[in-house]
């Protein structure tokens, strides 16, 4: 990643699909540093043009922006495949600077984002389900819509959430997407079960295991890293290297989505037990007979509603939940964050903090 001066249609590119007002009481610089994905692997730090807001859109001043295992299967062209050049980052957390005229009770707020945008019509967008919306519009910072690792960004206001006092912009965006998760997890996992068993130990099975404590309900986190495991045992969680020797469990959470996870759960768990599907991993093979023999549930989580935002992020500024370790990079070290990740000597949460 080099930091070299912004080609003219690049700038341009990157406003394309914002709206085309702004708000003329304003005084924004009219150029921002942010990371531009060009190719898979390809990605610089260069200056483009400060995004445009509409009359239903806030600017956001990027304070920190939590980095997604989402963020290097893309760039490892793996996952979603947006338009390139593309800004990547959907967990951003900042101040308001601008707001449109309709949006002008968030201006100077500290606010998180949800991150997706459906058609708005739909049953499942009324019920505030919009990231499960068959017509998606936009996922911020994933799809269509750039995202935080960038100095500002802009997304519709009715996308953000305050974001408490208690909590610093770091500790926010690291619950921007990981929280909505595991508190989305937790919600669909049945109360009643004997045994739980989370696999991953990495942010969202983390704050799983925290989650699940906070509600009573107690968990065995399975996590091969042995700085993950050092972190759970801290707090005092139970954990394991490897499901052998594991307890048959009659509800299992998958945070890692790695091969064997699900067939290793499908066998393990006990009859009409439920598992839980939060990691993507693709199956070599799959064999449905435990589900039809056992009449096991399988639930499936995206990402979360506002509402599991807002508990995750209380739950974190009351101090219900700790949170995982948290490793702060300015954007121009970027590159040094995902290396970090990939080798996993990070054993918590990487932030991008601009």
């Amino acid at each position: 990643m080099t930091d070299i001066a912004p080609k003219p249609e690049t700038a341009e590119k990157l406003i394309m699909l914002q709206p085309e007002h702004i708000n003329p009481s304003v005084d924004l610089p009219k150029t921002m540093q942010a990371i531009v994905a060009y190719a898979p692997g390809d990605y610089r730090l260069e200056t483009v043009e400060v995004p445009r807001a509409g009359p239903d859109d806030i600017i956001i001043e990027v304070e920190a922006c939590g980095i997604c295992g989402t963020d290097l299967h893309i760039l490892a062209g793996s996952s979603y495949a947006p338009e390139l050049p593309f800004v990547l980052g959907h967990e951003p957390v900042g101040r308001v600077v601008v707001a449109g005229d309709a949006a002008r009770t968030w201006l100077g707020a500290r606010v998180a984002i949800t991150l997706f945008t459906g058609c708005g019509t739909c049953a499942l967008c009324e019920a505030g389900d919009e990231r499960l919306c068959e017509a998606l519009v936009s996922i911020t910072g994933v799809l269509r819509r750039h995202g935080g690792f960038a100095e500002r960004v802009v997304v519709r206001a009715a996308q953000a959430v305050s974001v408490p006092d208690e909590l610093e912009p770091a500790a926010a965006a690291a619950l921007v997407d990981a929280g909505a998760t595991a508190a989305t997890a937790v919600r669909r996992a049945p109360r009643d079960a004997a045994v739980r068993v989370v696999l991953g130990g990495g942010p969202v099975g983390f704050l799983v295991a925290e989650m699940l404590r906070a509600d009573g309900r107690e968990c065995l986190v399975v996590e091969p890293q042995a700085g993950r495991r050092r972190a759970l045992e801290m707090l005092g969680h139970a954990v394991a290297a490897g499901t052998g020797g594991v307890p048959r469990p009659d509800v299992v959470i998958d945070c890692a989505g790695v091969a064997g996870a699900t067939a290793w759960a499908l066998g393990a768990l006990r009859p009409r037990g439920t598992l839980v599907v939060v990691g993507y991993g693709l199956l070599p093979s799959f064999d449905s007979a435990p589900i039809a023999r056992k009449e096991l549930s399988v639930v499936g989580v995206r990402s979360g509603a506002r509402g599991d935002l807002e508990q995750a992020l209380l739950l974190a500024a009351t101090g219900r939940i700790r949170l995982p370790s948290i490793s702060c990079f300015p954007l121009a070290a970027i590159d040094h964050a995902f290396q970090a990740l990939r080798s996993g000597a990070i054993p918590g949460k990487a932030v991008i903090v601009p």
